[in-house]
């Protein structure tokens, strides 16, 4: 009974929190992503933590900016490897992610995953519009990123594998 209640304050703070999770293919990356997104943004909001680090912050909601990206059609490689990116950078600034931050943490990752794993990456313009953030925002951005990374964007086939279970599995 106390989990069933727990559950619908949670759920009902989401909403309150303007993030409703857009449908997409129940087996795709981008659905298992929002997933965990929206898990994370339960825990962020049950705990109240502060954060320090600023990271541009888009005028457009979240959901807004997920189907956007659903639109741009990236393979669940690149979203598997962003989001694992996301996972290190969260870790080495010690920040939690949240719908403050969601969006220019998720965009930032991807635009680095893209060029890591497409010969042809996506013109930043694209990103412009999924994100609702400016071109000099998503440089500054992917640079921050990469300097917080050390420049050291390797992953391990054995990480990547791990990672995208643990995705797939959600």
């Amino acid at each position: 009974m106390f989990e069933k209640k727990e559950k619908e304050r949670i759920n009902n703070n989401l909403k309150n929190q303007m993030f409703t999770p857009p449908n997409f293919a129940a087996h795709s990356a981008l659905h298992k992503i929002t997933k965990i997104m929206a898990r994370i943004f339960q825990l962020y909001d049950k705990l109240k933590i502060e954060s320090t680090i600023e990271i541009p912050k888009s005028n457009q909601k979240l959901s807004k900016t997920l189907k956007n990206l659903y639109v741009m059609n990236l393979n669940d490689e690149t979203l598997i490897l962003a989001f694992y990116f996301v996972d290190q950078i969260t870790k080495k600034l010690r920040i939690f992610l949240n719908l403050e931050n969601s969006t220019g943490l998720l965009i930032g990752s991807i635009i680095i995953a893209d060029k890591i794993l497409n010969d042809q990456p996506r013109n930043i313009e694209k990103y412009k519009l999924a994100s609702g953030l400016k071109k000099e925002q998503l440089i500054q951005i992917e640079t921050y990123f990469l300097e917080t990374l050390d420049y050291n964007l390797f992953v391990s086939e054995e990480n990547f594998q791990n990672y995208y279970k643990r995705v797939q599995d959600y």
